[in-house]
């Protein structure tokens, strides 16, 4: 599932690699960290062109080394503010798409 899914951090036009993904939450791999804390809005897209933005809140940010040698993150990111009615925007109905 999570091979077809494209991350983005809106607010600093990044791309992210979506490693885990939840109701509650993601865990993301960048090239730099997110400290704790911080929020940002991210953008979700599946193969098909579906969308959902969401925002979310770094819970937690750890150092792995790549196959490569070079130094990523992992971040935890919780999901706040998902107050949308309709299935096709929320966590939900966008983990549901990305399961067929």
């Amino acid at each position: 599932m999570l091979d077809r899914v494209q991350g983005r951090v809106v607010s600093l036009d990044v791309a992210v690699t979506v490693r885990d993904m939840s109701l509650g939450g993601m865990s993301i791999e960048t090239a730099f960290p997110f400290p704790d804390g911080a929020r940002h809005e991210f953008s979700l897209t599946l193969g098909d062109g579906s969308t959902v933005l969401l925002r979310g809140r770094a819970v937690r940010s750890r150092t792995i080394t790549a196959e490569d040698g070079s130094l990523r993150y992992v971040t935890g990111i919780q999901f706040i503010d998902d107050d949308t009615d309709d299935g096709a925007g929320s966590v939900g109905g966008f983990i549901d798409k990305a399961k067929d």
